[in-house]
């Protein structure tokens, strides 16, 4: 009989999700204590601008963030808030240094130019080179264009610190999984059919 209901449940919890975007996801949060990643957010009046070996790069400063997943991600009603948030933990220690194309490292240096932190986080993305942290023996330029924040902060996360978890965490966060994760997924999602209509009527009463 126990037997029997570990299956039902287990059935259910696998309908639920397959029928479904909304998950729970604490365990993750669980993997992540104690954890730390080496990265940057762009900021304006925070960027350098470098030429070293022939290559372009745009400095920014280099931190240690904490990483935190949101307790439910659900595609649906909370479109905008299903990644990860990285917060910065202590004071920056240096810089770190992204390769940029020729075009960009001109444009940076124009009166008249123009760039967002958006579209660099994009070209360091899109060339995918490998970042510096010394740029001893290289060229410092004066940034002159006018850079402009994107509307959310744009981060570029590197290695973490350490890059596994240990084992007892992975076990815990294996128990929050399968119990609470999974017990809060069904109910999530037994509760969407109820919360529908009013998420619907606020968005539709907050719309200009």
């Amino acid at each position: 009989m126990q037997g029997m209901k570990k299956t039902i449940f287990a059935t259910v919890v696998a309908a639920t999700m397959l029928s479904s975007c909304a998950y729970m996801q604490t365990h993750k949060n669980i993997l992540e204590k104690g954890a730390v990643h080496s990265g940057t957010e762009l900021k304006a009046g925070s960027l350098s601008l470098h030429k070293k070996g022939g290559q372009w790069y745009v400095g920014s400063p280099l931190s240690d963030f904490s990483k935190k997943y949101p307790t439910i991600h659900d595609e649906i009603f909370f479109k905008e808030d299903n990644s990860p948030t990285y917060t910065a933990v202590g004071a920056p220690r240096g810089s770190i240094y992204y390769p940029i194309s020729a075009g960009t490292a001109a444009c940076l240096q124009r009166t008249d130019g123009y760039a967002q932190t958006e579209a660099l986080a994009t070209e360091i993305h899109t060339l995918n080179g490998a970042p510096l942290t010394d740029m001893r023996g290289g060229s410092s330029y004066s940034i002159r264009a006018q850079v402009v924040n994107a509307d959310k902060p744009i981060t570029i996360i590197g290695a973490r610190t350490p890059e596994k978890a240990a084992a007892g965490t992975r076990v815990l966060a294996a128990m929050d999984k399968y119990t609470i994760d999974a017990i809060g997924t069904v109910g999530y999602n037994v509760a969407i059919p109820i919360m529908a209509p009013f998420v619907f009527f606020s968005e539709f009463l907050s719309e200009d």
